[in-house]
């Protein structure tokens, strides 16, 4: 028998000792590597660690690779909802067939570990005229600071005069937004494409018709396996550039100032 892949230690409930070679309970022993020489208490520390290594497998069982059921056909069942199926399965599996099947589904696995996108909070941006490329303050108090109260007089010809701001002047106030970064990747009619036309240009490109062709197993694997680069996008790309939305005008009161001139 190969060693235990865990620790056994005292069993912490009662004090309760084997007697020596029990028989009915040898083959209990054996399961575990065990002589039936060994007290009670070691035979229950080793059935709770199996339990809790157990325990943790379905967590992960049921966590990574659980995807929708299909309909049984059965009548009984018509109406009924319909359970999740798991892509492996412990139960009447060899260790061998149990890894191919984890194997099979680590692609499944992966793309349903990456959650749904959600855009990062963004706040308000603010633009002296609320045209494209003139917001470049976070609030209005930055905005004051730097804009309260400068006329400019321009290269000093009356008609260059522009007024500056002041109380009951008009700022505009908009909703900053940026773009999900998995946007700016290839989907994958643009993989496919770029597979396409490299191969056409390699040595073998004159046999190459029709290459790529994808039955829809083949489809639905892609889809899976760009959402990890989809979910790298998002992690380490995302945009300093942004559109604005929800554009509001903003009349300049005498509290805003007073505000601003404080910070």
């Amino acid at each position: 028998m190969p060693p235990l892949p865990f620790k056994v230690s005292r069993y912490s409930g009662k004090d309760e000792v084997m007697p020596k070679h029990k028989p009915e309970l040898a083959n209990i022993y054996n399961v575990f590597g065990l002589s039936s020489n060994h007290e009670l208490s070691t035979l229950l520390v080793s059935i709770e660690n199996t339990k809790r290594f157990s325990d943790l497998l379905h967590a992960v069982e049921r966590e990574f690779f659980m995807v929708p059921g299909e309909p049984s056909g059965e009548p009984e069942d018509e109406g009924a909802p319909i359970d999740d199926e798991c892509l492996v399965n412990c139960w009447g599996s060899t260790p061998a067939d149990y890894l191919n099947q984890f194997r099979a589904a680590l692609p499944i696995a992966a793309a349903n570990s990456i959650p749904d996108y959600k855009a990062p909070e963004t706040g308000e941006k603010w633009s002296l005229t609320g045209d494209n490329g003139s917001w470049d303050y976070d609030s209005l108090d930055e905005l004051l600071k730097d804009n309260y109260g400068h006329d400019s007089d321009g290269d000093g010809h009356p008609a260059s005069f522009r007024l500056g701001l002041y109380e009951g002047g008009t700022v505009y106030r908009g909703t900053e937004c940026k773009d999900d970064p998995a946007a700016f990747l290839p989907d994958q009619d643009d993989l496919l494409e770029h597979m396409s036309e490299r191969a056409y240009d390699s040595d073998a490109g004159e046999w190459a018709d029709n290459y790529p062709t994808l039955d829809a197993e083949a489809k639905a694997d892609l889809e899976r396996a760009l959402r990890p680069l989809m979910a790298w996008a998002r992690k380490h790309c995302q945009p300093d550039f942004f559109t604005i939305q929800n554009i509001t005008p903003h009349i300049v009161t005498a509290e805003d100032v007073s505000r601003s001139m404080k910070q």
